[in-house]
């Protein structure tokens, strides 16, 4: 009885190798290119993917340096070379020889589809845009409470020395679940009435920033009753939601720095009130001591003794109402500016006990949502381990391949049967 031969995984896998490089040789591959990375040795690490699939590649520094521009996240590209398979994985991958455009990409084709159709509609128009109102005293920021956007935020905040209320609602700003937890945030905003709300997040590829460039974000923001500064990505990064908002800053960093400088005009005119309303009461004084004196020289050229006593009275009468009167301006002033000078400190301090039972409710009720609470009490998701999709009913099984379990504290994978 013959046995069957029993190979080591190094053997296995460099069998595998020979039998795809033998079998298929050099070959053309069209998708998507997704997670574009160089590496410090000067290596490109990339997935080129479609509707279904993703096929992991790579490309060396010798061969990347010949092409003539740089490849991006969501460019279609027609990528020739050959099967290799990487062994300290044990996974097979596409050693790229050339790479060429092969089209504006799946992610960017619905990105200007999109662009065009709200475009069309009439929300990028200057004229729907609102005007930020001044004084800003507080501001609703919408991110991430782990993401690096914030902390650069909050930082120069601190450096320009603002005294600005900051509330906080966390929300994710990748994946399937951060465009609803988003456009929440939006909706929810109000209530805390902020004079201004940030969305922001750090840089990233296409396909990272993708949940601002959802169609139900971008109607969200234009449906906000509060003014929206958008300040997603880098400077070289667009997304949809910086069309559509009333401001955009181009990184968080700036979008701070543009708080900063609203708060530092405020100052300027308050200022500048207070150096009118001073030169105001002194031509005033000097209008007064001029009528003083042109009544004075009057009185002495006239001369009857028995006016005298009479006009005296008519001076004094005259002086005390004018100081009645300037000493009534200047309280009236005093008071005025003392009044807008609390108003201005007090409202710029943040009020962070009177919110916190807001904000914890509102993150109560994003918990909520969170589809991990759900899997806790004791239900599973279900999804295509090659497409990433989720299952809902018996008819999207897949007839071939694994199913995906997802549980509360891991996932599994399983193959369905009958």
């Amino acid at each position: 009885m013959n046995e069957r031969p029993v190979y080591s995984v190094t053997q296995l896998t460099e069998e595998i190798a020979g039998l795809l490089s033998d079998r298929f040789g050099t070959i053309s591959v069209e998708g998507e290119i997704s997670g574009w990375k160089v590496a410090a040795s000067g290596h490109a690490y990339f997935t080129l993917k479609d509707e279904k699939s993703l096929l992991k590649a790579v490309m060396w520094r010798s061969r990347l340096e010949r092409l003539k521009s740089a490849p991006m996240d969501g460019q279609l590209v027609r990528a020739t070379g050959s099967i290799t398979v990487y062994p300290p994985r044990g996974e097979y991958q596409l050693d790229v020889t050339t790479l060429a455009q092969a089209g504006a990409g799946l992610l960017q084709q619905r990105f200007e589809e999109l662009k065009k159709r709200l475009q069309a509609e009439g929300l990028f128009d200057l004229e729907r845009k609102r005007v930020t109102a001044l004084p800003i005293r507080r501001v609703v920021v919408i991110t991430s409470p782990a993401a690096a956007a914030l902390r650069d935020f909050l930082r120069t905040l601190e450096h320009y020395e603002t005294a600005l209320e900051v509330l906080i609602i966390p929300v994710r700003v990748q994946g399937i679940e951060a465009p609803p937890e988003i456009v929440f945030a939006l909706e929810q905003a109000p209530r805390f009435e902020p004079d201004l709300v940030v969305l922001t997040r750090g840089g990233g590829s296409l396909e990272d920033l993708w949940a601002f460039n959802e169609e139900a974000v971008a109607r969200a923001i234009a449906a906000s009753p509060i003014p929206v500064l958008s300040a997603v990505g880098h400077e070289v990064d667009f997304t949809i939601a910086d069309f559509v908002a009333d401001l955009r800053a181009s990184t968080p960093t700036a979008a701070a720095g543009m708080l900063a400088g609203w708060e530092r005009e405020t100052r300027e005119r308050v200022e500048e009130i207070r150096d009118r309303l001073h030169s105001a009461f002194e031509d005033f004084l000097d209008a007064l001591r001029e009528e003083l004196e042109a009544i004075q020289n009057r009185l002495h050229a006239r001369s009857p003794l028995a006016f005298v006593p009479f006009h005296r009275q008519r001076i004094d009468d005259f002086l005390g109402r004018g100081e009645q009167a300037i000493r009534g301006a200047l309280r009236a002033e005093r008071a005025e500016l003392s009044g807008l000078a609390r108003r201005l400190a007090s409202e710029a301090r943040l009020d962070r006990v009177r919110w916190r039972g807001e904000v914890d409710s509102l993150r109560r009720r994003l918990a909520v949502l969170d589809p991990r609470a759900t899997l806790r009490r004791g239900f599973a998701l279900i999804e295509s381990a090659l497409e990433a999709r989720p299952i809902r009913v018996l008819a999207e099984v897949p007839v071939k391949g694994d199913i995906r379990v997802q549980l509360a504290d891991g996932d599994f994978l399983a193959t369905p049967k009958g």
